[in-house]
């Protein structure tokens, strides 16, 4: 039987498409494709009163694996057909890390493994800096079984990030994602080399169970929260989302809890690989100050306390701006503050030497100061 490919594309636009522009004219080219009330880059054009939407674009936007012989086509969104393609594109650019560790006192020198993520196609890698702080050798294996020598190019203990670099070219990076399209309740994948390099490679799929997470202490940025399995060893490995592309860096995992793990952003990993790349460090800014997180904000409940200065440093910006001690800091250009972690976030797109709006709280008044901001010391 032959079948009508028109009405194919009709029938399959009207059960993928949320809604399209008002735009009813025959002939009509700029029909605004909507998927889930969001608007999409995707071409649709209506003739004769049958709109024509471009399959493998749409696809690729929502997830769906297309299948086409001489007189059907077939669509898939489960996923049980996705993620095995998914991981399957995505392995390429996954590499498992092992290296040895410097030694304690008294002990054998150790062996450490993790894992990196290629970003670009000369031999760069992208993993967590504790993953290779402490290597004295680094050995890089790549997804064909193929083994180099690594050395850290760029390491930035503060956000837990490094690039180990390879002798090696043609390497396939990873896409990445963009962090407003991470959403609580989506499905994520993790890459890595778990426990063993017997390992490497394995896959792991759950949810992005949080967002904006703060690890008192123990990070200075926000995270995102999963209960996709992570190990010893799948550091420095992606975390990956239904359309292949890189969400996270997966980084952290609480040991005496289950399904309670966490990734690096990908909006802090933009922003410290743009900085190692234009100055071969992370210029950070600093007010010379030292706080008190409010402790309320900390148990993450809502707060409008503010983050407290305990102490204002001499010759600082702080103190040459007019910032006392005790005051309380509860915005930075309009970005909330009650924590450090807070205040680490409303800096990560600044400069020293800029100027921002800090708003504080004194003596039950509140006043903005503009302050030119210093560059923090390492």
């Amino acid at each position: 039987m032959k079948i009508n490919k028109t009405k194919i594309i009709v029938f399959l636009s009207v059960f993928l498409v949320s809604a399209f522009s008002t735009l009813w004219v025959s002939g009509v080219s700029n029909i605004q494709v909507l998927v889930n009330g969001s608007p999409t880059q995707v071409a649709a054009t209506k003739i004769n009163d049958k709109v024509y939407v471009d399959i493998a674009a749409l696809s690729n936007l929502m997830n769906i694996k297309v299948s086409q012989t001489n007189n059907s086509i077939s669509l898939s969104n489960k996923n049980d057909d996705l993620i095995p393609e998914i991981v399957k594109g995505i392995g390429s650019s996954v590499v498992g890390i092992i290296g040895n560790i410097r030694a304690e006192e008294g002990n054998a020198e150790g062996l450490a493994l993790g894992t990196g993520i290629v970003i670009k196609s000369g031999g760069e890698i992208l993993t967590n800096a504790h993953v290779v702080k402490d290597m004295t050798r680094i050995a890089v294996v790549l997804s064909d079984g193929s083994g180099y020598d690594g050395r850290i190019k760029y390491i930035d203990e503060a956000s837990d990030l490094a690039v180990v670099k390879i002798d090696k070219i043609g390497l396939l990076p990873a896409k990445f994602g963009k962090a407003s399209d991470i959403i609580i309740g989506k499905t994520a994948i993790a890459i890595g080399t778990p426990l063993s390099f017997q390992n490497r490679n394995s896959a792991s799929v759950g949810v992005i169970s949080g967002l904006n997470r703060s690890i008192d202490g123990f990070y200075q940025y926000k995270l995102i929260q999963t209960d996709v399995a992570i190990n010893p060893g799948n550091s420095g490995g992606p975390l990956v989302n239904m359309a292949g592309e890189v969400i996270g860096v997966n980084s952290i995992t609480t040991l005496n809890a289950q399904g309670l793990n966490y990734a690096i952003p990908v909006d802090t990993i933009q922003f410290v690989l743009d900085h190692f790349y234009k100055y071969g460090k992370v210029r950070r800014v600093s007010l010379g100050a030292e706080y008190e997180d409010d402790s309320v904000a900390l148990y993450g409940l809502p707060s409008k306390t503010g983050l407290k200065i305990t102490r204002v440093g001499s010759g600082s910006c702080a103190e040459k701006y007019g910032l006392k001690k005790n005051d309380y800091i509860y915005s930075v250009n309009g970005k909330a503050v009650n924590t450090t972690v807070d205040l680490n976030e409303a800096f990560k797109g600044l400069l020293p030497g800029g100027k921002t709006k800090v708003s504080i709280r004194r003596d039950g008044k509140t006043q903005i100061i503009d302050v030119v901001l210093d560059e923090l010391k390492n």
